[in-house]
């Protein structure tokens, strides 16, 4: 199995289980990894999704040695290449605007593909092994949908054009100190720091989570007056009309834990 998956107390995880290639990834694990996400992110059982890597890395980008290809008589036109494109862009805009947390645990070679994936999720977390480098430079291509979009919103315009032009290794202080990454941590300790902030987000307010995805995706498109008008609206329905924040507030006044059901 090129994937695994799993759903355990809201937590759904995927990891990528190629290590014998450093989980590179193929056409084929794209399209069951693209179908996984489709389903999860409308799946009422799922309020938090895992992204991670089997064996000592995350991914090490697109498998060029041939994978799973299939042999053709005649070379991939350019509109038959571009359809199959579109269906792989559709894991990072799944990963990105899915209305519940995902999490990237990352080790190791974080690269190319793996780059975007990674880059798409809400929060990064990473062992001190991290090595990103996007390859795609050294690949003579010039990048996965949403690798430049997703990077230069998280580290700025300068840095994005360098990783993408020079092709040079980010180590993890540096991804630390750019807020590549959220969070960095033991290499043993990884494990358990992304399932215990995975149980944090499952246990939370998904309907609420699920808003302020849709405003902070907006906020870098839209302008200041529309950005609040749309927080203002999502904040009234939830507030008027959502489970969990009757629930909050009965908490509050019953001085315990709430408990949030994600509508």
């Amino acid at each position: 199995m090129s994937i695994l998956t799993q759903v355990d107390g809201g937590v759904a995880t995927l990891t990528l289980n190629r290590p014998d290639r450093l989980n590179a990834v193929t056409d084929a694990m794209l399209d069951e990894i693209a179908l996984t996400l489709r389903g999860w992110s409308v799946d009422p059982a799922v309020r938090c999704v895992v992204l991670a890597g089997a064996g000592r890395g995350f991914c090490a980008g697109y498998d060029l040695s041939g994978g799973d290809k299939v042999e053709r008589d005649e070379p991939m036109r350019a509109d038959e290449a571009a359809a199959r494109m579109s269906i792989h862009a559709e894991i990072p805009l799944l990963l990105h605007r899915m209305p519940k947390p995902t999490i990237a645990c990352l080790r190791g070679p974080v690269a190319g593909s793996g780059l975007v994936m990674a880059a798409a999720c809400d929060l990064r977390i990473a062992s001190q092994t991290v090595k990103f480098k996007l390859a795609f430079a050294s690949a003579g291509r010039c990048g996965d949908p949403g690798g430049s979009y997703l990077l230069t919103g998280l580290l700025g315009a300068a840095r994005a054009r360098e990783m993408f032009l020079l092709d040079e290794p980010m180590l993890a202080d540096e991804a630390l100190a750019r807020r590549l990454v959220n969070r960095l941590v033991e290499d043993e300790a990884l494990e358990s720091e992304c399932a215990a902030l995975a149980a944090k987000l499952a246990g939370g307010p998904t309907a609420a989570f699920a808003a302020m995805k849709r405003n902070l995706n907006a906020a870098g498109a839209i302008a200041l007056e529309e950005s609040m008008a749309q927080e203002a609206a999502a904040n009234a329905q939830i507030s008027l009309f959502s489970h969990d924040a009757s629930e909050a507030a009965r908490a509050f006044m019953e001085r315990r834990a709430p408990n949030f059901l994600g509508y």
